[in-house]
């Protein structure tokens, strides 16, 4: 019988790429790490699971072939410990939520207000990285519930729309745009623009918002690319150039303001995602029930976003 606690430390240099990382993500020592590793081959008749290349730990063939079946193991084994636990009124668990850089600095805040109150036990990991690679990590069950800024339609998915909100143009105090009642889009071009990084969902909808309106991908002069909201609110103040930031993240003050560019309407909206499958573990259930609920998309409302109706 394969021992759980290799397993997971199998998992766990898969996922990380070394020994040492690992470890660090296990609270374990190095060596520890090393000897689950040797003992889960042992109980393989001694197949090699890893090799390494460079600083990486890569799977051998008998590695690809035991990963998959290694997480589903861990994942019915704390869906047992859940159930059990469950016995006594009590759900537990862990949810790990991946998050694109402007949702996990926009949304997960908000949304998991009052979650740890009605789950104590239940603990909340983040993660965040790129779309494309949320997307592989949600496809391969490293994650379980993906926030995003685009909707996603493949077969096994539920998404959830959970609102929108508007893009504005802002500029620096003393910038030839704050004096205009309306800006034409054609004054952008040659204009200093902080932009989100390309291939983003942001990026896009702002090249194909200024498309529509003339204004190609090579008449702007992108000064920097930044996905953090609060990176760009501050180089707006620096003078780096100017951008748009959802209407919710409009600063106050007098350092900054806002630009009407007529005629353009950019529109960014918000998702939950997660994976729809049979016998999902509770806590992923009840994290994203919370996430999705009305009274949670009115918390949303009230920071400025327009939610999704039921």
């Amino acid at each position: 019988m394969l021992n759980t606690l290799h397993l997971r430390t199998f998992v766990a240099v898969v996922e990380t790429g070394n020994y040492s990382a690992a470890a660090e993500s296990l609270h374990m020592s190095q060596p520890a790490v090393s000897q689950h590793i040797r003992a889960l081959e042992s109980q393989l008749d001694g197949v090699r699971l890893f090799r390494r290349v460079g600083q990486h730990m890569q799977l051998t063939h008998a590695g690809e072939q035991l990963i998959d079946t290694a997480r589903e193991m861990l994942d019915l084994a704390q869906r047992a410990e859940e159930n059990i636990r469950a016995l006594r009124g009590q759900v537990s668990g862990h949810v790990t939520v991946g998050c694109t850089p402007s949702s996990g600095e926009r949304l997960l805040p908000p949304l998991l207000a009052g979650f740890r109150n009605r789950f104590p036990v239940i603990s909340v990991a983040t993660t965040i990285g790129p779309l494309d690679t949320l997307l592989e990590w949600l496809t391969a069950r490293q994650i379980h519930i993906l926030l995003l800024e685009e909707q996603q339609r493949r077969r096994g998915w539920e998404s959830q729309l959970l609102g929108a909100e508007s893009l504005i143009l802002l500029a620096p105090r003393g910038h030839p745009f704050l004096q205009q009642e309306q800006v034409a889009p054609g004054s952008l071009r040659g204009q200093k623009l902080i932009l989100p990084r390309s291939g983003t969902t942001t990026r896009r909808t702002i090249d194909d918002g200024l498309r529509r309106r003339g204004v190609g991908a090579t008449d702007i002069d992108v000064a920097l690319e930044a996905d953090s909201i609060t990176l760009t609110i501050q180089a707006i103040r620096d003078g780096v150039g100017i951008a748009f930031v959802p209407q919710s993240r409009v600063p106050r003050g007098r350092d900054i303001g806002v630009v009407t560019l007529a005629g353009v309407h950019l529109q960014q909206e918000w998702y939950a995602l997660r994976s729809r499958e049979r016998g999902a573990p509770r806590a992923v259930q009840e994290l994203y029930a919370h996430i999705t609920h009305p009274s949670n998309r009115a918390i949303l409302a009230k920071q400025g976003l327009k939610v999704a109706k039921d």
